[in-house]
C-alpha cells in the first residue's frame, strides 16, 4: 500500500506524530515545521487530484450541484453550465499550457492524470512559495465545488431577518 492511500487511522497518527514532533521543537525554541504538515496534506490531496483530473478527461464531472443533502435543507438541484477544473491559482486546468503539454506523453491516460496532478501540485507549490492552497477551498476545483464556496460564503453574510433573531432569543 503506498503513503498515498494511507487510511484515517494512519493519517491521524501521522499527523500526531508530527504534533509531538513540533512540540518538542517548541520546547527546545526551535522552529515550527510547516512543510511537515504539508507533505502529509500532499499525499492525500494528488491522488484526489489525479482523480478529477481524470473525471474531467471523461467527461464525469458533475451535471448538477446539490448544495446540501440533508432532507431539511433546501436541495434542489442547480445546473452546473460547463463544469470543469481550476486550480487554486485560478487557472483553468484544460487551459494551463504546463498540463497541455503532458496531453501527448507516451503514457496511459491514467498516468497522464497522476502527472497532471503532481505537476499541478509542484506548480501552485513554488508559486504560493510554498504555502499551497492558501484559501482553503481545495488545490482543484470544479464549477460545483465553486457553487458550494458562493453559496457558504453568501450565506454567512447574510443577516438573520427579524423572525429568526426572535425564535433564537
Amino acid at each position: 500500500m503506498s503513503i498515498e492511500d494511507t487510511d484515517s487511522r494512519a493519517r491521524h497518527a501521522w499527523h500526531a506524530q508530527i504534533n509531538r514532533h513540533m512540540d518538542a521543537r517548541r520546547e527546545s525554541g526551535e522552529s515550527h515545521l510547516s512543510w511537515m504538515y504539508m507533505g502529509k496534506e500532499l499525499a492525500h490531496e494528488v491522488p484526489r487530484m489525479a482523480k478529477l483530473h481524470g473525471m474531467e478527461r471523461r467527461g464525469e464531472l458533475a451535471t448538477d450541484h446539490v448544495q446540501c443533502h440533508n432532507a431539511a435543507c433546501d436541495s434542489t438541484p442547480q445546473p452546473v453550465p460547463d463544469n470543469h477544473l481550476t486550480c487554486s491559482l485560478g487557472v483553468e486546468c484544460r487551459k494551463c499550457p504546463h498540463l497541455l503539454a503532458l496531453d501527448n506523453a507516451d503514457m496511459e491516460p491514467e498516468q497522464i492524470d497522476q502527472a497532471k496532478a503532481w505537476t499541478c501540485m509542484a506548480h501552485i507549490v513554488a508559486e504560493t512559495k510554498g504555502q499551497g492552497d492558501q484559501s482553503g477551498e481545495g488545490w482543484l476545483q470544479t464549477v460545483d465545488d465553486r457553487m458550494f464556496w458562493d453559496r457558504l460564503y453568501a450565506n454567512l453574510n447574510t443577516q438573520p431577518d427579524k423572525d429568526d433573531a426572535e425564535a433564537a432569543a
